[in-house]
């Protein structure tokens, strides 16, 4: 009985953790909200697993909207190791991305630096997908 109080509570205490929240100097964090129509022909290479989109007017240079097969994921365009600049709006390319500015190259699938230099990974936003509307938002 005492094991099952003591994994109650450990269960417990950690479901009242706060919330992890994504850091960096170089970004800052925008409030936005959008919606996008994957029945859009601009949308349409989400439809397949591996592909990615450029949303752009929303975030700070964008969002990076990528289907993994397994589900969505967003993130902000901008390349998160260094400040927003005219060439730091990171370009996609199937399940990676990268910016021309520094030659960084990102994976889609975990946000991580995979060719470059930095400390920071993609800034990771909020996606929910209802029917064939993706909605995206932080």
């Amino acid at each position: 009985m005492k094991k099952l109080i003591v994994l109650f509570l450990i269960v417990l205490l950690s479901a009242c953790q706060k919330k992890t929240t994504y850091q960096n100097p170089y970004l800052e964090n925008v409030k936005f909200s959008i919606q996008i129509n994957l029945d859009l022909p601009e949308y349409s290479a989400l439809k397949f697993a591996n592909n990615s989109v450029l949303v752009r007017n929303a975030g700070i240079k964008g969002v990076l909207v990528f289907n993994s097969g397994n589900g969505f994921l967003a993130y902000e365009a901008s390349d998160p190791n260094h400040y927003p600049s005219s060439c730091s709006t990171m370009q996609p390319n199937q399940f990676t991305c990268s910016c021309s500015c520094e030659d960084n190259t990102y994976s889609l699938y975990t946000g991580q630096l995979t060719k470059g230099t930095g400390q920071y990974s993609l800034k990771p936003y909020h996606i929910a997908q209802n029917n064939q509307t993706l909605s995206i938002s932080n």
